[in-house]
């Protein structure tokens, strides 16, 4: 018997023994009174088996917990409105109390496309043939199905020509060693171009602000403050 149910059944059998104590001497030498109902649940409780109480405390922990669980249940929802003969004008109304469900998704990145072999890169292209022709030249091919992965759920369908085509854009792939060196050129070309614009407005501000400015030569000079460096 569990910790709450022994506290059950001690305080039934305190309960129950109360009218025996108050009317004084025993149940036998003494003509009980007609008691309320309350008092004789409790007399019925003291002259119950242990088997008998163990069976009525179960009951009142089972109905506990259905309490418990009504409490904690959630509402239900009203029946849907009968969409045969509802109108617009009534649906839309706030006021009135109708269940009618919102059908809601998330709007899928149709762009996202995920490779089997990881060496690759899926890009999407322009369709305009001339774009086409000039990333092919470079070592781009058309996506085809084989190259996505098992693992990876497309969110639309290749055309009757074997292209996953996306508005005017068409999905390709290329090998790492291509796109990787050519975004590394166009950097590197950037840092280039940056540096000679960078000196000229060194040379600029050098000679306009900051040896006309003691206290900025001087920070400058011990290092204090310095120009943006595109290498780092």
């Amino acid at each position: 018997m569990s910790n709450e149910a022994e506290k059950i059944k001690e305080a039934a059998q305190a309960s129950a023994s109360a009218p025996a104590k108050i009317l004084g001497g025993s149940a036998q030498d003494m003509v009980q009174p007609s008691l309320p109902p309350e008092a004789a649940e409790r007399v019925k409780l003291a002259s119950a088996t242990d088997d008998q109480l163990e069976e009525q405390i179960k009951k009142i922990l089972a109905a506990q917990k259905a309490a418990e669980a009504k409490a904690q249940a959630k509402p239900t929802k009203p029946a849907e409105p009968d969409w045969a003969n509802l109108s617009e004008l009534e649906a839309t109304d706030i006021r009135r109390n109708l269940n009618i469900p919102v059908i809601t998704h998330e709007v899928p990145a149709y762009l996202d496309i995920k490779l089997a072999d990881n060496e690759y890169i899926a890009v999407w292209a322009n369709r305009d043939q001339r774009r086409i022709g000039e990333l092919e030249a470079q070592g781009y091919e058309f996506l085809r199905k084989e190259h996505i992965s098992s693992a990876f759920k497309l969110p639309l369908k290749f055309n009757s020509e074997g292209l996953y085509i996306y508005a005017d854009v068409v999905a390709m792939r290329v090998h790492k060693r291509i796109i990787f060196g050519k975004r590394r050129r166009t950097q590197e070309m950037s840092v280039n171009q940056l540096k000679g614009a960078q000196q000229i407005a060194k040379n600029k501000i050098q000679s306009t602000v900051i040896e006309k400015d003691s206290d900025l030569e001087q920070a400058f000079g011990k290092g204090s403050l310095n120009f943006y460096d595109v290498n780092i």
